[in-house]
């Protein structure tokens, strides 16, 4: 390969990167001024004053023990992608959706994110130079640049869609598991357990059917043992879940309370409400069944039973007028 041909590869390493940078920063100020830090809501605010040089140096040093490479690498990543946006609160909501509440996610998350961004183009480059190297082929420059766009966007875009999949999946199984955790609920309740006693119950109790939900509740436990007021914690619930059938059970949950009705009437209620809605949903999946079955029956079916049916007859009818 001659000094022109890297010279010309190194241009379009560099432009595509260049697209990356631009539209990246862009996209991370427009979702960071429209979506609200709703996580930022009891943490400690930050000292305006700074620190001494020494403690910021002893800060640096400090690593926690036993970290992987790949977090260490994926950090600087991370904190570099965030120039565009300081709040990431979409990818901290997601990440907490999904279940990933491990200190520095985001920053992790964001330089996979970033690392996969760099990595992918870089391998359609080398893909081109090794095949134009190994089989004689001349680098056609347009289709590399294609190929690393091509690689660029499904870097930026894949994690995130992986993201969303999993928190997706992860509110569905809660979804389907809270209807069962309120009848346990109410059982504890009406045989003369407190709430928070029940919800410890159900916690333990349904770790292997629920975890998910087993999980959530755990943390609800943890917050009201720490002196949360019992009503920031359930916010606290509905928001780490995800979960609207969750967020109307703590609504209902301190309607009761502040209202003085019967608790297990109240989960009672909820409980059939939700199991109507899900009988409803089966309803309509069955409904769509019909609707959905058209197409692969009109163009795959059906041609195929033409086929055997009809063929004999078409194949005696050409023998019959051509002899």
């Amino acid at each position: 390969m001659s000094t022109t041909d890297i010279l010309i590869l190194a241009s379009v390493f560099g432009g595509v990167m260049g697209v990356f940078v631009v539209v990246g920063v862009l996209v991370q100020r427009r979702s960071g001024a429209r979506g609200t830090d709703r996580w930022a809501v009891g943490r400690r605010k930050e000292v305006t004053s700074a620190p001494p040089v020494a403690t910021q140096k002893r800060r640096r040093r400090k690593r926690p023990a036993g970290e992987p490479w790949t977090v260490r690498i994926a950090r600087p990543l991370g904190a570099l992608w965030r120039l565009g946006d300081t709040s990431q609160s979409q990818v901290q909501e997601l990440l907490v959706h999904a279940g990933i509440r491990e200190k520095g996610a985001v920053e992790i998350f964001l330089g996979a994110k970033f690392a996969l961004a760099l990595a992918l183009p870089a391998a359609a480059a080398a893909f081109f130079m090794w095949r134009a190297n190994h089989m004689g082929v001349r680098i056609d420059y347009r289709n590399m640049f294609m190929a690393g766009t091509i690689a660029l966007v499904f870097g930026l875009m894949a994690p995130i869609m992986w993201l969303r999949s999993k928190a997706r999946k992860r509110i569905e199984r809660i979804r389907l598991s809270l209807p069962d955790a309120l009848d346990l609920l109410i059982v504890c309740v009406e045989s003369g357990l407190g709430l928070d006693a029940a919800l410890v119950r159900i916690s333990n109790e349904m770790a292997d059917v629920a975890p998910e939900l087993s999980q959530e509740l755990q943390l609800l436990n943890l917050e009201i043992s720490a002196g949360k007021p019992r009503q920031e914690c359930l916010r606290n619930l509905a928001l780490r879940s995800g979960c609207d059938e969750v967020e109307a059970l703590t609504a209902r949950i301190n309607q009761a309370a502040k209202f003085g009705t019967n608790l297990g009437n109240s989960l009672r209620i909820h409980s059939e409400s939700l199991r109507q809605k899900r009988r409803q949903e089966a309803e309509e999946r069955a409904a769509k069944t019909s609707v959905k079955l058209l197409f692969p029956l009109v163009f795959c079916i059906f041609p195929a039973i033409f086929v055997v049916i009809l063929g004999p007859a078409v194949v005696s009818l050409l023998e019959y007028l051509g002899s």
